[in-house]
């Protein structure tokens, strides 16, 4: 595969956004190459309301950064700033809760490769930990994420990608099942849009499914900007948005001629 393909690719629908956000959760299962890095800064705001109550979530700024340690595992590094809140009548007479989430860091690794109609698989692994989060989003336990991803590419010019993941998330005595499904359309060279729906569903609890849509623009191969709206199919959720860009280092010791 030519670097520039598997730039674009690793460019697809990446990205993780924790705890708050319900949208764009569908991992791409392609490992960053040996050497290269990408940096992904987002920022994120969703509402439900129940009565009179507005209740308000915003992350102010997430970031998640990728190193490829070969060409099929990368490690990965993750801390977002949160704010939530109820409002009522325009205020907020409980206040707000804001701090940094616990810091994650994981692993990706890609086992299979795409070959005809079999997908090609990744498995992701994260740690949340627990003394690295701020006071009022301090976990007591390590948190676990566990992740299966697979990968499609489809048409006849492999112009459409089709993502979908599997996983659990477990800590502080909670468990969460969740999946996520994404269809993905570029559009020439300027980017794309993007279909996804995903859900959970915690233990003991009924589960909850979202939609999402969103249209990315490469004006690089190193560099993407992604907008995505949504809103929950079955939940509480009423508005979701968030703004992201994503920005690839390459590793400049690569032979690209040879790629």
């Amino acid at each position: 595969m030519k670097l520039e393909n598997k730039i674009i690719l690793q460019l697809l629908v990446l990205g993780i956004s924790l705890n708050i956000v319900a949208q764009d959760v569908t991992e791409s299962p392609t490992s960053t190459v040996k050497g290269s890095a990408q940096i992904e800064i987002a920022s994120s705001y969703e509402f439900f309301k129940e009565g009179k109550e507005k209740n308000v979530g915003h992350t102010v700024g997430s970031l998640l950064a990728l190193y490829g340690v070969s060409d099929n595992v990368e490690i990965r590094f993750g801390m977002d700033f949160q704010q939530e809140g109820a409002r009522i009548n325009g205020r907020w007479p409980n206040g707000v809760v804001s701090g940094y989430t616990p810091l994650q860091i994981g692993v990706g690794a890609d086992v299979i490769p795409e070959k005809g109609f079999w997908p090609q698989v990744t498995l992701i692994g994260d740690v949340f930990i627990p003394t690295t989060g701020g006071t009022d989003f301090k976990q007591k336990n390590l948190g676990v994420g566990l992740k299966a991803g697979f990968f499609h590419n489809l048409g006849k010019n492999q112009n459409a990608q089709l993502n979908y993941n599997l996983g659990a998330d477990f800590g502080n005595d909670d468990l969460t099942y969740g999946y996520a499904i994404t269809y993905l359309q570029n559009i020439g060279s300027i980017g794309g849009v993007y279909l996804e729906v995903n859900g959970n569903l915690p233990d003991g609890f009924s589960p909850n499914h979202y939609l999402s849509a969103a249209f990315y623009w490469t004006p690089t191969a190193n560099i993407q900007f992604d907008t995505i709206i949504g809103r929950g199919i079955n939940a509480d959720q009423d508005f979701y948005i968030t703004g992201r860009l994503q920005i690839y280092i390459p590793n400049n010791k690569i032979n690209t001629t040879n790629q």
